[in-house]
């Protein structure tokens, strides 16, 4: 939790959150570019993403997964999107239910049994790989147990025809996050028709990070380990 590495000499912008409120700045907000992120080295356990792509007829466009990607424990939705169009989006996890509800205009994802018991960073990922594309989120706004801040926009803007460019994915980095929380936004994807991305040529992810529900079995074995100390103590102090 809280890779706060702003002191890194690489060109980082570190965004001030704009709110009428000082439990904003409990969030902790930085953008990088891939080249920025490969050089940090944040390999913190992504366990779960909430991801939209373009896809394909036949292919899924909304789904949650876990880090394996598996399908067996994937929930998917199919989704149409329309060049242009802005299209609200949610993502909200519940500390109580252990639930994940990603909502993509009026289709509704949702997960339980994550296996994690809080979420302390979020790292949304846009990328747009395909001539004259766009990928843009805007409006982000994200609250949590302490308070809430905008957390502003991304965006990824494919190469024109002849052009070189910087198509790699960019990276928008929030930690410090407490308890629930909800993300808002609207995401806005454009293609030309001579050029339709496919897949994940053009989409964005949320991933999340946090820490894992201790297993059962190991809160036991460490509640009888005390227990035993506990016993042993007062049979040394009765005599």
């Amino acid at each position: 939790m809280g890779y706060k590495q702003t002191a890194i000499a690489l060109s980082l912008a570190t965004l001030g959150l704009v709110l009428g409120n000082s439990a904003a700045e409990a969030f902790t907000l930085n953008r990088y570019t891939q080249t920025e992120f490969e050089a940090l080295g944040l390999n913190l356990p992504w366990q779960w993403t909430a991801e939209s792509r373009i896809g394909r007829v036949g292919d899924h466009q909304l789904n949650i997964h876990d880090s394996t990607n598996s399908h067996l424990n994937r929930v998917q939705a199919d989704y149409n999107w329309v060049s242009g169009k802005s299209v609200d989006f949610s993502l909200t996890f519940d500390s109580v239910a252990k639930t994940l509800t990603y909502v993509v205009g009026d289709v509704e994802l949702s997960k339980t049994n994550l296996g994690v018991s809080s979420f302390s960073d979020l790292l949304i990922r846009t990328v747009a790989y395909e001539y004259d594309s766009r990928m843009a989120l805007m409006n982000l706004f994200l609250t949590d147990d302490q308070g809430g801040g905008r957390l502003g926009w991304t965006f990824n803007q494919g190469c024109r025809w002849g052009q070189n460019c910087d198509t790699t994915p960019k990276y928008l980095h929030i930690s410090d996050i407490v308890g629930s929380f909800t993300l808002t936004g609207q995401s806005v994807m454009s293609w030309k028709d001579c050029a339709i991305p496919v897949g994940s040529e053009l989409a964005y992810q949320v991933k999340l990070s946090g820490e894992k529900v201790p297993e059962p079995a190991g809160i036991s074995l460490f509640s009888l380990a005390l227990l035993g100390l506990f016993i042993k103590r007062k049979r040394s102090l009765n005599g």
